[in-house]
């Protein structure tokens, strides 16, 4: 393969998100005499934990069903009957959480744990492995409507190559869909109330606007190689009571020839975070899976995030435990 896959999640302007074809970044602690203050474990409330199998159904698909789950288009959930929605109001209240989630993450850090697999034609694996890293991300509004956002990793282990020569960078940034700055890029409709984990959810469809620029995502072959930004469609569950993003799929809506890009669906799992010093709960990633068809080569990438902690920049608290449930 040529390039190996650079993990260069530095999105200045308006590229948001990206899953990059090269070598990965080292990451690195935070500088003790940069003001960044630790300010608290948080830990996930595992009883709002989403498995993976709550939010997609395996069916029968028109996509070689061997080794990707089915688009988007071809995976509708089980709907509530009569359940009417209004989108406007969904949005509005989608995009208050999501600004939360921009206003209360100056930086965390977390424990990735990932699993890549990679495929035959046959669709059976013909490789696994696992790796484990320290992982790291900031986002910080510099310019209106311009977000920084800075993603590091490093490798526990003496193995430092991206397993299969990908990375996927930036998916917990996916949620920046439903910004209000970024929304209107997309056609959405709410397809009404389903049940997800025994809770009811609105379950949204969205699909990239073609009269609109795509700033979620994009893909780099090599280091210095140019980016493909990759149009999505998908569909996001609001919970109910709060409208927190619960759960987030995409798939591409046409594939890239130039680099023979044929699949990539990525679905993740949202949960509350909780930091007892701020008082604050957070909802983040807890899994995210993708699924990739890029230059002939079939994969699957699952990443779990553990063990978060939040940190601030100007914030001078001590670091106090968590509080924890009996």
């Amino acid at each position: 393969m040529c390039g190996r896959i650079f993990a260069c999640s530095i999105f200045t302007l308006h590229l948001l998100c990206c899953a990059l074809l090269a070598k990965p970044a080292l990451g690195q602690r935070p500088d003790p005499d940069s003001g960044i203050t630790m300010l608290d474990l948080g830990k996930a409330d595992s009883s709002q934990h989403l498995a993976t199998t709550t939010i997609i159904t395996r069916s029968s698909a028109r996509r070689d069903s061997r080794w990707v789950l089915p688009e988007v288009d071809e995976n509708v959930s089980l709907l509530e009957s009569g359940s009417a929605c209004n989108l406007d109001q969904l949005l509005q209240k989608a995009g208050e959480r999501v600004r939360e989630f921009v206003t209360n993450v100056d930086r965390f850090t977390a424990t990735e744990s990932l699993l890549h697999e990679s495929f035959r034609k046959s669709g059976e694996v013909s490789r696994q492995e696992h790796r484990k890293y320290d992982y790291m991300m900031s986002i910080e509004e510099i310019r209106p409507k311009i977000f920084n956002v800075e993603e590091f990793q490093r490798s526990t282990s003496p193995i430092t190559d991206a397993p299969g020569g990908i990375a996927n960078k930036g998916l917990p940034t996916l949620v920046l869909i439903f910004h209000p700055y970024y929304s209107e890029n997309y056609s959405m409709r709410c397809e009404g109330l389903t049940i997800l984990n025994a809770k009811p959810a609105w379950q949204i469809y969205f699909r990239q606007r073609t009269d609109k620029p795509n700033y979620i995502r994009a893909y780099r072959i090599g280091l210095n190689g140019p980016s493909y930004p990759i149009a999505l469609k998908g569909r996001a569950w609001l919970a109910a009571d709060s409208y927190q993003i619960v759960g987030l799929q995409t798939d591409l809506i046409n594939a890239l020839p130039d680099i023979r890009l044929q699949v990539d669906h990525t679905a993740i799992e949202y949960g509350p975070v909780h930091f007892s010093s701020r008082n604050v709960e957070i909802w983040l990633p807890q899994n995210a899976e993708v699924y990739g068809d890029l230059k002939g080569r079939r994969f699957h990438q699952r990443m779990t995030f553990s063990d978060y902690l939040l940190f601030s920049v100007d914030d001078k608290q001590k670091v106090s435990p968590p509080k924890t449930k009996p």
